[in-house]
């Protein structure tokens, strides 16, 4: 069974580990770390670029494990070895890789690793612009690997509105939120709608309340295919204030999902202020062990506000979004 690397945002490794296993039956981990996954895989390596918070995959030619690793004793392994490239065709170019940066090392060192893969495939040496990338990578936590690069996705806010919730950390969310086809969802923040789009993809649930106090954002998460196309009755979008809600009925809500505002970017006023209206306005609509799921780089405020309107922190991922350290919380109201 061929072995593969992946790398994937900071902070969800729990909820990746049980998203691959319930998605993929054929995929085995064999270990996990904060931002990377080695795996066995016996399906089609293609199925590999559909996981949407996937950044690198690689074909794994060598790993090793040990508090002492260095780039000359893996280049060494490597080369001492045949190995079989999953791509073989085009050109390639050799990369050095220590805790996620580049990294330089001595030339011969280089040519020793580009001569081994020049001499056991068919591809090409290009150090300019290949078409295909070996590496050899070290982490902090004691494991190296060298691969063959097969999937490079760049996630870039270029293509997004700003503010604009990247997919891959709206689909992470909806999986730490645990999603059930029971849930009556609310997305009171729902902004250019990237949490409702991944919810109508990837999720079932009973039913979904979309709003924004945003009307043009509205129409915009409205006339999104995923949102137009769904059932009728099965998603309602439209223009609300998150902090009263009026159209939502009490104790009707299981759960909430959302990216409320942070303060950095918009004129929202006293932050703290703004979560206690916010809090008060879920716990309204909250049903009797309903839960509440928060994305927010305001993190110390929304904790005490938490805390302060009678809500239990029961879980969190501790990421980053857009550069900022954020946090993704689980909410239950304690009474």
């Amino acid at each position: 069974m061929a072995e593969f690397v992946s790398s994937f945002i900071t902070g969800f490794q729990d909820v990746v580990e049980r998203d691959l296993c319930a998605r993929l039956p054929a995929l085995k981990i064999i270990n996990i770390f904060d931002g990377l996954v080695h795996y066995k895989f016996n399906g089609d390596s293609r199925e590999l670029e559909k996981i949407i918070y996937f950044n690198n995959t690689f074909f794994v030619l060598k790993t090793m494990k040990g508090k002492q690793l260095n780039f000359a004793s893996l280049v060494g392994a490597v080369c001492s070895s045949k190995n079989y490239f999953l791509v073989n065709k085009g050109s390639f170019r050799i990369r050095f890789v220590q805790e996620n940066q580049f990294a330089k090392v001595d030339k011969s060192l280089t040519r020793r690793a580009e001569e081994y893969v020049a001499a056991n495939s068919k591809l090409k040496l290009d150090r300019v612009s290949p078409t295909n990338e070996v590496w050899f990578s070290i982490r902090r936590e004691g494991f190296a690997f060298c691969g063959e690069l097969i999937t490079k996705r760049e996630f870039t806010e270029k293509n997004l509105n700003k503010g604009e919730l990247r997919p891959e950390i709206a689909y992470l969310i909806c999986c730490f939120a645990d999603v059930s086809p029971e849930d009556t969802v609310l997305e009171p923040f729902c902004g250019y709608g990237s949490i409702p789009v991944q919810l109508a993809k990837k999720f079932r649930f009973k039913k979904l309340f979309v709003s924004d106090a945003d009307e043009s954002k509205v129409n915009m998460t409205a006339a999104r295919k995923q949102i137009a196309s769904a059932p009728q009755g099965l998603i309602d979008c439209r223009t609300a204030d998150a902090l009263s809600l009026k159209h939502i009925e009490d104790k009707s809500i299981s759960l909430v999902i959302t990216d409320p505002p942070w303060g950095f970017y918009e004129d929202i006023g006293d932050i703290s202020a703004f979560y206690k209206k916010m809090m008060k306005s879920f716990a309204r609509v909250l049903a009797p062990g309903g839960r509440a799921v928060v994305l927010s780089a305001r993190k110390e405020e929304l904790e005490q506000c938490a805390a302060e309107c009678g809500f239990e922190i029961k879980d969190s991922v501790h990421t980053l979004v857009n550069g900022k350290k954020a946090g993704v919380y689980l909410l239950m109201a304690t009474s």
